[in-house]
């Protein structure tokens, strides 16, 4: 028997169920039996949706906890579903819940930013030429669904209707993580084995459009990742800021995070990057469960490849390692330094601009952390700091700092007065080469005893499919023998 012919069950209350049932007899359709909830006992929803095929929810009056409990009826019986309601001011039809378990109300709910919702809500029932075109919605999707013309995968979209302007268009959800579960984070055995593994490199066009479908200011993983007004020069700029995984509700979003780079192309991917660790940071405690000590002290990489997660991620342990450092109550030693000789074209660029607007800077190397090398620019009144691989990487992120006037030390560092100050050549850093940098750094950390951990993060349940990898990275502590 067809899903036609055994007929759709409609369960609700208010304008738009009423509209369904009157657009749905007056387009020639037959066998909706509708079933309005009544009274204080709790209905045997699972009996109640057995017989039908296709099961709607429509509800003018926003009822959380009912669909809730339709939709697991529905999940039980392996019934398709679509949910039209209104709530907070909005009006909402899908995703479609198929039987296979995909297209969760809750992962739409909770992917949906809290901004798309009207601040002040008012008091006046949903208009009935609203609930006409939700209703004439909900029979166009329900017709595609039994004839399988689908030109749109609804389980995986959403549809949000603005009941003034009566203005409204379809939005892509990702399955949210804390809906559709996730992989527990495990370790990775043989980290020189997995980094040696060749990659193609993925291309920018690529990357592109993969942040660009992450990027959505109604459901996105990133409420923005763009340019802005941010001034592009002397270092291009871009931003991003991230919804947050662990609302409950509506996503929140969190704070905005600008990166910089030389091109156009540089800061959209490190700004990209950034927020997907952003992003992933918020639920270390979900991918950690079973590992309490490690979800404090674990650092999120993510990246195109293992090596530049992993690498990432090692960067992102060295300026935790530094903050540490610089709020310890130990003063923070530093020796001048001279650099007649730069290799390096970044760090050349860098420095040049850094002279033309803000006149000449002061280098310093600080006392190395856990074996790398820390790196110091005084400009414009400020201490810049940073720790990284490479006392070429450290020196141009401390120059970006200072360029991008970000991450300011409160603490001033105290010079060794009674040394010359040192020449050093800066070599070049191009190609950035992450596989011979961290098999180098495990070296650097086991003479501080101190060893490498990386745990391997199942990135589609977070993102969905795409060239992204995430990585959590611990620096622990060796193991005597």
């Amino acid at each position: 028997m067809s899903l036609q012919e055994e007929g759709t069950l409609a369960i609700g209350s208010g304008r738009i169920l009423l509209s369904l049932a009157e657009s749905w007899y007056e387009s020639g359709l037959s066998k909706l039996k509708v079933y309005s909830a009544e009274g204080d006992e709790e209905p045997n929803w699972r009996a109640i949706v057995r017989p039908f095929q296709f099961i709607v929810y429509a509800s003018e009056h926003g009822d959380l906890e009912e669909l809730r409990r339709v939709q697991h009826a529905c999940i039980a019986e392996r019934k398709q579903m679509l949910p039209a309601i209104a709530i907070r001011g909005m009006g909402m039809v899908g995703p479609l819940l198929h039987p296979d378990e995909d297209g969760h109300w809750e992962s739409a709910w909770m992917r949906i930013h809290s901004s798309v919702f009207p601040k002040k809500q008012t008091l006046e029932v949903f208009s009935t030429a609203a609930a006409g075109i939700l209703s004439n919605l909900i029979i166009h999707i329900w017709h595609k669904a039994i004839t399988g013309e689908h030109e749109l995968d609804y389980r995986n979209q959403c549809f949000l209707l603005d009941p003034v302007t009566l203005t409204g268009s379809w939005h892509s959800i990702l399955p949210h993580p804390l809906v559709s579960g996730n992989d527990a984070a495990r370790p990775v055995t043989n980290l020189a084995l997995s980094l040696g593994i060749n990659h193609e490199q993925v291309s920018p066009e690529v990357w592109f459009n993969a942040f660009n479908q992450l990027t959505s200011k109604v459901t996105g993983i990133f409420h923005a990742w763009e340019e802005a007004d941010l001034i592009q020069l002397p270092l291009a700029q871009c931003l991003v800021q991230p919804a947050d995984p662990l609302s409950k509700e509506p996503a929140h979003l969190l704070p905005t995070i600008v990166r910089s780079g030389l091109t156009h192309v540089e800061a959209r991917l490190e700004s990209g990057l950034a927020g997907l660790e952003a992003y992933v940071a918020r639920i270390i405690p979900l991918l950690f469960t079973g590992l309490p000590p490690l979800q404090e002290g674990t650092s999120i990489g993510a990246g195109c490849d293992i090596t530049e997660a992993v690498g990432r991620g090692l960067r992102a342990c060295l300026t935790k390692e530094l903050g540490k450092r610089i709020l310890s109550d130990e003063p923070t030693v530093v020796q001048r330094i001279a650099c007649s000789q730069i290799e390096d074209g970044r760090c050349l660029y860098y420095l040049q601009a850094l002279t033309i607007l803000d006149g000449e800077s002061l280098i310093a190397v600080g006392e190395p952390l856990l074996g790398f090398p820390t790196v110091w620019i005084y400009s414009d009144s400020s201490w810049y700091g940073s720790a990284d691989l490479s006392f070429t990487l450290a020196l141009r992120q401390s120059l970006q700092k200072a360029l991008s006037k970000t991450e300011r030390t409160a603490v001033s560092p105290v010079f060794f007065e009674d040394h010359e100050v040192k020449d050093i050549t800066i070599s070049d850093g191009e190609p950035l080469s992450y596989h011979s940098l961290i098999l180098s750094a495990i070296e650097t950390l086991k003479q501080c005893d101190k060893r490498l951990e990386v745990f391997e993060l199942h990135s589609e349940p977070l993102w969905g499919k795409g060239p992204f990898v995430a990585y959590g990275v611990v620096l622990g502590e060796e193991e005597s023998l």
